[in-house]
């Protein structure tokens, strides 16, 4: 996941409620899964173990996550359980088998949560996060965004 990545992913996660923060998971893993294949399309195994390894701890989150008291739960459980082995047994024989099967999954499941998600109307989980203001100027090939009011006070809502 290249650096910019990691701070669109850092901006959406202050921002977002519980029912955002299963989608940017859910986009988590599907980039890491992405680059995996990317590097082992190119044969870097370095890199390729390192996609299937974060993505591994994107899965294990959103298991983690589950409210097992919803009957959902339980499959859900069922699919990332299914994930994680695969991408375990993928990750020992520097192999992308199912990979694609996991990934179309994954796509499926974070659209249906997108699409509840706009109906979650809760309030972010980070309060005191720093605002980031899109569009107050113009770069040469993008929209330049300011951070303002820094604080050392920011921090989880309890």
């Amino acid at each position: 996941m290249t650096k910019e990545a990691k701070q669109i992913f850092t901006r959406r996660i202050t921002q977002a409620n519980r029912t955002q923060l299963v989608v940017i998971l859910y986009d988590m893993t599907l980039t890491y899964l992405k680059d995996a294949a990317d590097a082992y399309d190119i044969g870097c195994e370095e890199e390729f173990k390192k996609g299937m390894q974060c993505a591994r701890n994107c899965i294990a989150e959103l298991r983690n996550s589950l409210n097992f008291s919803y009957d959902l739960s339980k499959t859900l459980f069922s699919i990332y359980a299914y994930a994680d082995r695969e991408i375990a047994n993928n990750l020992s024989g520097f192999k992308t088998d199912h990979i694609a099967e996991i990934m179309q999954m994954f796509a499926k499941l974070r659209d249906a949560y997108h699409t509840v998600s706009k109906e979650d109307t809760t309030q972010p989980l980070m309060e005191n996060a720093q605002d980031v203001y899109a569009g107050f100027t113009y770069g040469k090939s993008d929209v330049n965004e300011s951070l303002l009011y820094s604080s050392a006070g920011r921090g989880f809502c309890i």
